[in-house]
């Protein structure tokens, strides 16, 4: 593993202590280091190692009775890529030397890195379900506000885009898929949703002032909420941008460029794709006079009629 194309930064076992108690016992000069590939050589510098300090001393790298030892291997990141260079180069050593030998057998066991793949997974198997079952409910609960179907697509479509240039820009940013940043992209998903309701209902709103003219209508939209949505995701972006900066924190510091990165993608979405569809489809539910989302919406023509008083 450490000679390969992608050796880990770091690796410690109980053989790290053997060597230096092997030079430690001869005078301490470093060509001792190495021990000679024998038995006794080997039996006697383990030997030298634990004797004397408590085995606990070295309960990191072997259990109490010295029956079972590890090997521990430290990477840069937790990347998918990573993750999967670690796990292919740690069963590549072992099918090299051999599982299974008369005194010792070799597992692959658990860690940060195993973890995480068994994590990665799992949310790259229900990713998609998360967003389906999400986009369910932005299409019901929309189209009964704009009481259209169609608003609920053209909601959803720009909101649907959002995610693929969010795992274009990861990929860029080099911040891998796991169950941390699919809470940030479940959270930009409902901030690209707002965007659009913001937008989408002031569409509506303009219609009925422009006598009906789509070109006014979505450029006096874009005038007004468009600033609006604007300057809220710049305030954001602003206020989140010191994180990947100054964190020393490498996971506040990803997820702080990825939030960034996704108020960004969300916000174009809502000013460019949300506009372009209105006017190209032209949707009747944005001639009605009144939605549930509208400002100038009769509340009092949901009240039920008074009742007759009796006499």
């Amino acid at each position: 593993m450490e000679q390969g194309k992608h050796p880990p930064r770091a690796t410690l076992s109980f053989s790290d202590y053997v060597a230096q108690s092997h030079r430690i016992f001869n005078g301490g000069n470093p060509k001792w280091l190495p021990i000679d590939p024998t038995q006794e050589a080997a039996s006697g510098s383990a030997m030298a190692t634990m004797f004397g300090p408590s085995p606990m001393n070295l309960s990191h790298v072997m259990t109490f009775d010295a029956q079972h030892l590890t090997v521990t291997a430290w990477y840069p990141d937790n990347k998918q890529e990573t993750v999967d260079r670690a796990l292919d180069a740690a069963h590549a050593a072992v099918e090299q030397v051999g599982a299974d030998h008369e005194t010792f057998t070799l597992r692959v066991a658990t860690g940060i890195i195993p973890l995480q793949e068994a994590v990665n997974r799992v949310v790259e198997r229900y990713h998609h379900v998360v967003v389906l079952l999400l986009d369910a409910f932005i299409f019901i609960m929309f189209s009964l506000a704009y009481r259209s179907v169609m608003a609920g697509f053209i909601l959803l479509i720009p909101v649907n885009l959002a995610p693929f240039c969010m795992v274009a820009s990861m990929h860029l940013l080099g911040v891998g898929l796991d169950v941390n940043s699919m809470i940030v992209a479940a959270i930009g998903l409902g901030v690209g949703i707002d965007y659009g309701i913001y937008l989408l209902s002031r569409i509506c709103e303009e219609y009925q002032l422009n006598a009906g003219r789509w070109a006014d209508t979505i450029s006096a939209a874009l005038l007004t909420t468009g600033k609006a949505i604007l300057f809220t995701a710049s305030i954001m972006a602003v206020g989140i941008l010191p994180l990947y900066f100054l964190s020393g924190l490498k996971f506040v510091a990803d997820m702080g460029l990825l939030i960034i990165a996704i108020m960004g993608i969300n916000m174009v979405t809502a000013l460019v794709v949300l506009p372009l569809l209105v006017y190209l489809i032209r949707p009747t539910f944005v001639t009605r006079p009144q939605t549930l989302l509208g400002e100038t919406v009769n509340w009092d023509a949901f009240d039920s009629p008074p009742r007759p008083s009796g006499h």
